[in-house]
């Protein structure tokens, strides 16, 4: 079914990852019982062998010349990937969480490396995207991955320390 599936999207023009999603949709609504195993032994392979071998892959492929050479253009996404993604999220959660709360999940929000990967990885394939911008976009997402969760557990921990100021004992952190 997954072949099946992976050759229409390719007949069609579609990338091999909507052909594969698809065959996920179609697997999880004819599948007869339980599918739960069966998503237990794909995530087994997917996380353990799948995934890794393309981010190894993709990470062999960024081009780090060209960030060099322009590194103003992965700031540029860099600041973007915090307005785009962020910036919202004080907006959406406004009337839900506090503002502490909020803005570390700004920067929650805005980590971003597999979506930016594979959109790079299209873009390159169909030449739609500068091999210059796609290095510099994932450039960014690596960044906001070791960048941004950091930030956002020091506001979580600043959170913590004033919550046990307030008190007097320290209390468990909001995400458990």
């Amino acid at each position: 079914m997954l072949l099946l599936l992976l050759l229409i999207a390719n007949a069609f023009g579609l990338d091999v990852v909507l052909g594969a999603f698809l065959a996920g949709v179609v697997l999880r609504h004819w599948a007869p019982g339980d599918v739960k195993p069966l998503e237990d032994k794909l995530d087994a392979v997917g996380y353990g062998f799948f995934i890794p071998v393309f981010f190894v892959a993709s990470g062999m492929g960024l081009d780090l010349r060209s960030i060099v050479h322009a590194p103003g253009r992965l700031a540029l996404f860099f600041v973007l990937l915090l307005a785009v993604r962020g910036l919202p999220t004080l907006l959406v959660y406004r009337s839900a969480l506090p503002r502490p709360q909020r803005l570390e999940l700004v920067f929650l929000m805005a980590t971003a490396l597999p979506l930016l990967v594979a959109l790079s990885e299209i873009g390159l394939e169909t030449g739609e995207m500068l091999p210059e911008n796609a290095a510099a976009l994932v450039g960014a997402g690596v960044l906001s991955v070791l960048a941004f969760p950091a930030i956002a557990v020091a506001i979580d921990r600043r959170i913590a320390g004033a919550r046990d100021t307030v008190t007097g004992s320290p209390q468990p952190p909001l995400r458990q």
